[in-house]
């Protein structure tokens, strides 16, 4: 009789613990846009786009080979695979790595995480899921507030030409897509191997465009370039990647993810952590809004927690 509100419980808790985890990788996702940026007068972005996936890839059947895990999926699953690494990794770390050199920092940062905007939408139509009052809050309150962060620089001198823009909003158009498919996908196919052969597949595309145009391109093999190399495959890559597919795989993927909102708001601190920038007047209004959608969202979570613990709770009185 009381094994029913023990598992509500449960639940509870990790509904409860997979926002806090989101917080983690957000941080991390951000810490890797200062890493590609960092990189780029190293490499050119195609090869380093490239690399970053393949060696991710590269290290998640290292740790499948560890663990006795089969290499290969299943055959028919290969259609998804194939999907998934086209749209999230050919195509969201293509053109995340090749507008930083075309567009300015503010419209990189608003269209580099419409996320949040695309994924509800596309979460509605293909998997059914419900567009609550806290999704519509946070999709409001966050992108004025990611808006407000990159004002200086939407109305300054770097905000020029059309294939930046058009790059950034193209890399969350691609993760999102990718955020879809692998929640339709489920749990049919094994998370590391899903996580690892998308990254291997869509790396390629990357590699080998990289070999026709920018085969003239000078990369400097120091220190720095492998140390960032290393850091976007293995903690920005490997391990984001597969933590993301198993919090999406259990959860509302349009909610979850609304914390992408939260990935300026962390770059800022860094901003001012490391290099000691100002957060200005509004920045600080950019970051209260986004918080306060946030919020929203944990509040939804919360009550959704707490009405499968009522039900629980009557089903055994």
């Amino acid at each position: 009789m009381i094994a029913a509100p023990s598992q509500a419980i449960k639940s509870r808790l990790a509904r409860v613990g997979r926002p806090l985890t989101i917080l983690g990788l957000t941080a991390i996702y951000a810490l890797c846009f200062v890493a590609i940026k960092a990189g780029l007068p190293f490499m050119p972005p195609l090869l380093f786009a490239g690399l970053r996936a393949l060696f991710g890839g590269a290290a998640l059947l290292g740790v499948m080979a560890l663990l006795h895990r089969p290499p290969l999926p299943p055959r028919r699953s290969w259609p998804a695979i194939v999907a998934l690494g086209l749209a999230s990794t050919t195509i969201g770390f293509g053109a995340m790595f090749l507008s930083p050199g075309r567009t300015g920092a503010g419209i990189a940062s608003v269209l580099g995480n419409t996320q949040p905007l695309i994924v509800p939408a596309l979460a509605a139509l293909f998997l059914a899921e419900r567009m609550t009052a806290g999704k519509w809050i946070a999709i409001a309150l966050g992108m004025l507030g990611v808006t407000l962060i990159a004002s200086p620089a939407l109305i300054g001198p770097d905000a020029y030409g059309v294939s930046g823009p058009m790059l950034a909003l193209a890399a969350s158009s691609g993760l999102a897509v990718g955020n879809v498919i692998v929640k339709r996908i489920g749990s049919t196919i094994d998370l590391l191997a899903l996580t690892a052969w998308q990254l291997v597949v869509g790396s390629l595309p990357l590699l080998a465009v990289s070999i026709v145009v920018e085969r003239e391109a000078v990369v400097a093999w120091n220190g720095a370039a492998v140390s960032l190399l290393l850091f976007l495959a293995l903690v920005g890559t490997a391990l984001a990647n597969a933590t993301w597919y198993w919090l999406i795989r259990g959860d509302d993927v349009g909610r979850m993810t609304m914390f992408f909102f939260l990935v300026p708001v962390f770059g800022l601190a860094l901003a001012a952590l490391v290099f000691g920038e100002r957060i200005t007047l509004w920045e600080s209004l950019g970051i209260a809004l986004i918080l306060a959608g946030i919020g929203a969202v944990v509040r939804d979570v919360r009550r959704e927690a707490l009405r499968e613990l009522s039900i629980s709770s009557r089903r055994t009185s």
